[in-house]
């Protein structure tokens, strides 16, 4: 049975066995169509609509699964099910013994996230904690619980799979079998949120929000009222589970040997297109920063490869209403940031497949701009209202989409790469003149005059990034000129590709901006 069938069985038994056990609590609604709506629901689900996907805080949880870099922290309020339901679906699929729940807090007899990895023996009659390494890899799961009031470097050992004690190294993860990789244990984490209802609670610091991919977790109780009633843990959902698992697949053994297997990361990759890449590119400095400084940056490098910008972003109620909407940020991206974006991409491509039947795991645009506002709206500070930060997101996604649409460019494909592509195929039928008009007359497309401070930042980055493409040409113009003369244009890009290997460390403004000639 091939992996995408495997996939497709676990996670209809896992549905129907916590059916009647977790309640499905509405997050977010995602609507694809002219524009992307993502709409935090607090609880509340919408009635269905067509293109509209609902992803519930379960439906995280069974998604988060197949993911090896990445760990959910769902943040809210005591009592909305943040602990029953990582605790429910550990249960059912690693078994009563095979999960742990760990809660931190302060005081000298506070709990270690690494408490379920260790022992305690006594040498020469002195009791020494140790690294138990059966431990370390007897669990499936891990479960820390108001983790924002532990020893935040004990939390770090857990969350990265490696924990460190007196010269000694355990590894949390268990075999995948057949194969000489591990799967890592799942790690799902809760909080508090730090505002004055929750006064012993604590805003979790920039290192420790980075590991995780962290959701509001909604309070959906005045919604499902008495239908939470009937939702209750019963003592065999493992055996049911895994149980319906194995008849509906004639597969043998144990969620030893089963959940590795399924679960395996190598078999859901998500590659991103040049479109989704590009986006991220070009919204990443508007959603985060002052839209004057980003196209003051892609006007420097405009100037200094000759060119005369004719678009700029001067100071407007409109600029000043991206400003507003950044000022709730408690901090701009990092470069783990880029990550979470295609990690929760990632994960709400996969449920997508899911919903619609299809299990597939492919990363879309739209994943790519939902899985930006999701992290941006993570990083507001608490207190803040959801929508301000999405929104931004979505203005800069409907921009893109406005721009080439009027370009014409096809889907999957990048705006550089369609100019610079069509620059390699005018090189190899009339030589590095023509290659280099291309980029030239790309350059004068995208640097004209446009209305709105978006459109602008976008247009702004994508000449000033062709501007850097035609200075490499011309700085490595002869072996170019040798590449644009082989026998098929195809074999050209590929041979452009490699001498941009061999020479883009020459310069960090290379490896930057020209990174959608990799392929």
């Amino acid at each position: 049975m091939n992996p995408k069938e495997q996939r497709k069985h676990f996670i209809e038994s896992l549905y129907e066995t916590l059916d009647q056990v977790v309640d499905p609590t509405p997050y977010i609604e995602i609507t694809e169509g002219e524009r992307l709506d993502v709409q935090f629901l607090d609880g509340k689900g919408n009635l269905p609509k067509p293109n509209t996907i609902e992803v519930t805080c379960l439906d995280m949880h069974i998604a988060s699964l197949f993911f090896d870099d990445f760990n959910l922290l769902q943040e809210g309020i005591t009592g909305v099910g943040k602990t029953y339901t990582a605790d429910a679906l550990s249960e059912t699929v690693f078994g009563f013994g095979s999960h742990y729940t760990v809660r931190l807090g302060g005081g000298l007899l506070a709990a270690s996230a690494l408490e379920p990895f260790t022992a305690t023996r006594l040498e020469d009659g002195i009791p020494k904690m140790r690294i138990d390494h059966d431990q370390c890899q007897k669990y499936g799961s891990l479960h820390i619980d108001e983790i924002n009031r532990g020893d935040t470097q004990e939390v770090f050992q857990a969350v990265d799979g490696i924990i460190y004690h007196e010269g000694d190294v355990g590894y949390l993860r268990i075999p995948i079998p057949g194969t000489d990789r591990f799967k890592k244990l799942v790690v799902f984490a809760s909080m508090n949120p730090a505002d004055a209802q929750h006064s012993s609670a604590l805003e979790l610091d920039l290192a420790g929000e980075n590991r995780f991919l962290k959701f509001t977790f909604p309070n959906g109780v005045e919604e499902a009222g008495a239908s939470q009633l009937d939702k209750r843990a019963y003592q065999n959902l493992h055996d049911q589970f895994w149980d319906s698992f194995r008849k509906k697949t004639g597969m043998k053994g144990t969620w030893r040997d089963l959940y590795p297997l399924v679960a395996d990361p190598e078999t859901v990759k998500a590659e991103l297109h040049h479109d989704a890449r590009e986006f991220i590119d070009v919204a990443l400095g508007y959603v985060s920063k002052d839209p004057i400084e980003v196209a003051k940056r892609n006007t420097d490098l405009l100037k200094s490869n000759g060119y005369v910008a004719w678009r700029t972003v001067n100071e407007s109620n409109a600029a000043q209403r991206v400003r507003e909407a950044q000022k709730n940020l408690k901090h701009g991206f990092v470069r783990r940031d880029l990550k979470k974006i295609h990690n929760f991409a990632s994960l709400l491509g996969f449920i997508k497949g899911v919903k619609t039947g299809t299990y597939d795991t492919s990363v879309s645009l739209y994943d790519i701009a939902a899985g930006m506002g999701i992290v941006l709206e993570s990083k507001k500070i608490t207190g803040s209202k959801h929508g301000p930060a999405l929104a931004l997101v979505n203005i800069a996604l409907h921009a893109y989409k406005r721009i080439r649409a009027g370009m014409g460019v096809p889907a999957n494909i990048g705006i550089r790469e369609l100019f610079w592509q069509a620059a390699m195929y005018a090189g190899h039928e009339q030589g590095f003149d023509a290659y280099n008009n291309t980029i030239i007359k790309g350059i004068s497309n995208l640097n004209t005059q446009a209305r709105g401070v978006t459109d602008k930042i976008i247009l702004s980055r994508l000449a000033a990034d062709l501007a850097v493409l035609g200075h490499f040409s011309n700085a490595y113009k002869s072996p170019i000129e040798k590449i644009l003369r082989a026998p098929d244009p195809k074999v050209s890009i590929e041979e452009f590709r490699m001498l941009y290997e061999q020479k883009k460390a020459q310069a960090s403004v290379y490896a930057h901006r020209l990174s959608f000639i990799q392929g």
